[in-house]
């Protein structure tokens, strides 16, 4: 099949070769789904664009304010390569960073940047939104972006010099969720959690539908337990959550939201003991820090993102937007790829690796729903869908919107703990 082939006689083919496993997707959607945070591909933009013009001759400086520091191989190293990424693009580029931020503290970060020279600033962290938006509201003529809030002039709370962007993971949350559940013996998932949020409960919402997936066609129930450390950056925490989810619960999968490579280092531990623990990627490649516990995980390249919000600034041609970029997006073209070479690094989101010990049918499956989830053929929260106590919270057949995704307060069934 050539490389310009259609994606969807892709998905076709693919699915004709992946046995032993249920695949049937359905329709894409068919609106851009409501709420102040839209994906790429359907952008809110504010009312009034600015008249682009021509790029001047003189450099633009961007600052970025971290909430953890740069060698946590994490979350703030990941936006760190992204900015990397950017000044090794755009020639007249200059960059200022400031390093383990304190959420209430943001506005001095702000200050320092701009008295440095920034043009437009990048705030990292879900807690830096309410500082970012006064501070935007102070300086009209500096630009904001701020990662992962809901405060922008396209969502008409906030002032047009601020936007907001996201790379969101539940997708390769679910794929992470089809190797565990075909790795799991013991049908018991762990997850180490940071702060009790959307973002977080939809991530483990979806890793356990997809081990439900895999793990069903096996003979296997999944159980998914839940440690939650209330900190983003914890490594220390992550490392007790994580033998506890081991010891305790007899986990032998473990998922993460955690800013370290922590949780699989005490996967990869307990191989090098002769037990059999899995787990994943965080943000970045973190495959050399588990190369036996490692099966594949979710990265991120903000940097694409990063060159379309400082080339529009420098190029006079700013609009607010929130961005939601999930599968696909910011990639330079949507072709489907052949399977040797799907769920390949393109975009903004992508895959690690895949460890070779994933099941052939399973990675099949993984490289079929990538594709589909590009071309939205393919929504992982599709009913019918119960929470934890049995409630249905997705009919049959009907697909998550993007306010229910983003507003996501409850955990499926599957998950043991409750909420904190």
């Amino acid at each position: 099949m050539s490389e310009k082939s259609s994606r969807r006689d892709f998905v076709k083919l693919v699915a004709a070769g992946v046995g032993g496993v249920a695949v049937g997707a359905g329709i894409g959607y068919l609106a851009a789904p409501k709420g102040s945070t839209t994906t790429i591909t359907s952008t809110t933009t504010a009312s009034t664009t600015v008249t682009q013009t021509s790029p001047s001759t003189q450099r633009l400086t961007a600052g970025f304010i971290y909430v953890g520091p740069v060698g946590d191989y994490g979350w703030t190293y990941a936006h760190d390569k992204g900015r990397e990424y950017a000044k090794n693009k755009l020639a007249w580029l200059d960059t200022k960073t400031v390093e383990s931020v304190e959420e209430a503290k943001v506005q001095g970060a702000i200050e320092t940047l701009i008295g440095q020279g920034a043009k437009i600033i990048f705030t990292t962290s879900f807690g830096f939104m309410d500082g970012t938006a006064e501070a935007a509201a102070k300086h009209p003529d500096i630009y904001f972006a701020h990662c992962s809030g809901y405060k922008s002039g396209a969502a008409g709370n906030a002032t047009q010099n601020l936007s907001t962007y996201f790379a969101e993971f539940y997708q390769l949350y679910y794929l992470n969720g089809l190797a565990a559940g075909a790795m799991t013996e013991s049908g018991v998932l762990g997850y180490v959690a940071a702060v009790p949020i959307p973002e977080v409960i939809r991530h483990i919402n979806a890793f356990v539908l997809g081990a439900q997936q895999t793990a069903s066609v096996r003979g296997k129930t999944i159980k998914c337990y839940v440690q939650w450390l209330n900190q983003w950056f914890d490594p220390e925490g992550a490392k007790k959550a994580a033998t506890s989810l081991v010891e305790n619960n007899n986990a032998d999968v473990l998922g993460f939201t955690e800013d370290t490579p922590t949780v699989l280092q005490v996967a990869e531990s307990y191989q090098k003991q002769g037990k059999k623990v899995w787990s994943f990627s965080h943000y970045s490649d973190m495959s050399k820090e588990g190369p036996n516990a490692h099966l594949t995980g979710q990265v991120v390249n903000w940097g694409p993102i990063y060159i379309d919000f400082i080339s529009k600034a420098y190029s006079n041609a700013w609009e607010s937007v929130d961005y939601w970029a999930r599968i696909g997006d910011f990639a330079p073209y949507r072709w489907a790829n052949l399977s040797k070479v799907s769920i390949k690094s393109e975009g903004a989101v992508y895959l690690a690796p895949l460890n070779p010990v994933i099941p052939q049918d399973v990675k099949d499956l993984i490289a079929l729903r990538w594709e589909e989830m590009k071309e939205l053929l393919f929504e992982p929260f599709t009913g019918p869908i119960k929470d934890m106590d049995g409630k249905i919270r997705l009919k049959e057949g009907e697909r998550a919107t993007h306010d229910i995704l983003w507003n996501m307060d409850w955990q499926i069934e599957g998950v043991v703990t409750p909420l904190p």
